[in-house]
């Protein structure tokens, strides 16, 4: 490579990983744009549970795509498939739309006409943004690498499918299809090295591609990071001081 070596008129020499990446970053927010069919009472509880606490800003690198619902999961659940035949999770009434809690109690009332609803206005504009952004990498660099950012409870949810206690530090999620080799081993040698318990797709497993892309194009790759809440909070209280130095662990992943 020499130093007259340029992709679209970008430097190679000046391009880092993050160049390539979007951040996908689905579950930190709490708002509900409305309570529709909601059993209020549970709503706290369960938002207090499901939210992926500050990972916008553990995740926040500067100078990078980033795709941020904001709105929270249990509003719509961008990260299930829209398909209820093909989400494994919707028969526990945990597909996009949810109407049960964690431990199976009646949270919305299955409203057909709002669901459709929540998927034309919030679900499929989400969807769209991803597929618009990773056609854009693809234009620019023929490789277009999504991280899906997550943290998780160091206590097993009810509802999942793996609940053994003994939960690591980090999850690296991975996809057989568009997670490369490369990037599981940089991933999980990064955090290794920083004296983090790792393990691959546990508690947790896959990573999220843009649907254009899905088993179709491995020039899109994906890697999920999902980190256990124990290192940041204290209880249901983040602190702020271990945010920012997860923050700036990440980071470094990155140059």
């Amino acid at each position: 490579m020499t130093k007259n070596n340029t992709v679209l008129g970008l430097d190679l020499f000046d391009i880092e990983l993050k160049d390539f990446c979007i951040f996908h970053i689905p579950h930190a927010s709490t708002s509900l744009p409305d309570l529709d069919g909601y059993n209020k009472d549970l709503i706290n509880n369960e938002i207090i549970k499901l939210t992926d606490w500050a990972t916008d800003e553990i995740f926040d690198i500067p100078n990078t795509s980033k795709v941020v619902a904001n709105f929270s999961r249990i509003y719509c659940d961008i990260e299930r498939f829209s398909d209820d035949e093909k989400e494994p999770m919707s028969k526990l009434g945990r597909g996009f739309y949810y109407t049960k809690t964690d431990n199976n109690s009646d949270l919305r009332k299955l409203n057909k006409k709002h669901k459709q609803y929540v998927y034309d206005n919030f679900y499929k504009p989400h969807h769209d943004k991803l597929n618009d952004i990773v056609y854009d990498k693809l234009m620019l660099f023929n490789t277009a690498i999504i991280i899906d950012c997550h943290s998780f409870s160091n206590t097993p949810f009810e509802s999942d499918l793996i609940k053994e206690e003994n939960r690591p530090d980090i999850c690296i999620g991975v996809d057989e299809f568009h997670t490369p080799k490369y990037l599981v081993e940089r991933f999980v040698n990064h955090f290794s090295k920083l004296g983090y318990s790792v393990q691959i797709n546990n508690p947790y497993s896959g990573t999220i591609v843009n649907s254009n892309s899905y088993l179709k194009n491995k020039d899109v790759q994906s890697i999920m990071i999902e980190i256990n809440r124990k290192l940041y909070m204290d209880n249901d209280n983040v602190n702020y001081d271990k945010v920012k130095t997860l923050n700036e662990q990440i980071q470094k992943l990155f140059i």
